[in-house]
């Protein structure tokens, strides 16, 4: 088995993986002040639920195709990752520049992501149902897209929630044994985010809106895979197991 199958099918068992990266919250802050809060606009859900999305989820591109700020919020299948460039957010706050880059962000999509007081996504999960089902027999689901998040400004109320995709179908939602995979990611400290099973985040404070940034990355990148790697490699937590 290769080395790069090797850390996928590792991958798809953990729910949250720190990567061993942090950064300095208070300079992360004080570059988001700095942006204007009006450039902050709905994320353009396809789902039947996109109005509740489009209420509570709230970003700007920082990495995008020809650098546009705004036409990258939407959902888009994994594609090739051509003309993807720094916006002018991005070349204005050179910290979250810096640990874009040092994450194996560049030229990947990267966004600033505001989740509203209250506010939460829905359960979903990233890639096909083909690729689940293969991936029950050895092969990967889709890796190429790790999802990454670096909260800058956050609360103790909110929640980063994973739960197996077999136990999500198959689960008896009646008898109360739904094993839900619940993290609080801290401030300035970089997370992959399990998208490849179902997945959903709520910011249960009140007053409080939560804001990240959200890298999808691709660990066939040499900068990426190593860092993940390294990480999986001092994994001690929970495991994603089925029913």
């Amino acid at each position: 088995m290769s080395k790069f199958a090797e850390l996928v099918g590792i991958l798809d068992k953990i729910p949250h993986l720190f990567l061993e990266k942090a950064y300095d919250a208070t300079r992360l802050q004080n570059e988001l002040d700095a942006i204007d809060p009006a450039l902050f606009v709905p994320f353009r859900s396809k789902s039947r639920n996109a109005d509740h999305i489009a209420e509570f989820w709230r970003g700007l591109s920082l990495v995008a195709p020809s650098g546009s700020l705004h036409d990258d919020l939407t959902e888009v299948p994994y594609e090739g990752r051509t003309g993807y460039v720094w916006t002018l957010v991005a070349e204005s706050s050179p910290y979250i520049k810096q640990l874009v880059t040092e994450l194996g962000g560049e030229g990947q999509r990267a966004r600033l992501m505001c989740v509203k007081a209250g506010g939460s996504l829905t359960w979903h999960r990233h890639g096909s149902e083909l690729s689940m089902i293969v991936g029950a027999h050895g092969r990967r689901p889709n890796w190429y897209e790790l999802i990454v998040h670096v909260p800058i400004r956050t609360n103790p109320d909110f929640s980063y929630e994973v739960i197996d995709t077999r136990v999500y179908e198959l689960a008896d939602y009646s008898a109360g044994k739904l094993e839900i995979h619940r993290k609080n990611y801290p401030q300035g400290e970089a997370w992959a985010f399990n998208g490849a099973h179902y997945h959903n985040v709520f910011n249960r404070s009140e007053t409080e809106d939560r804001y990240a940034i959200m890298l999808t990355l691709d660990i066939r990148m040499r900068k990426t895979f190593d860092i993940v790697s390294k990480a999986v490699e001092s994994y001690e937590g929970p495991l994603l197991t089925g029913l």
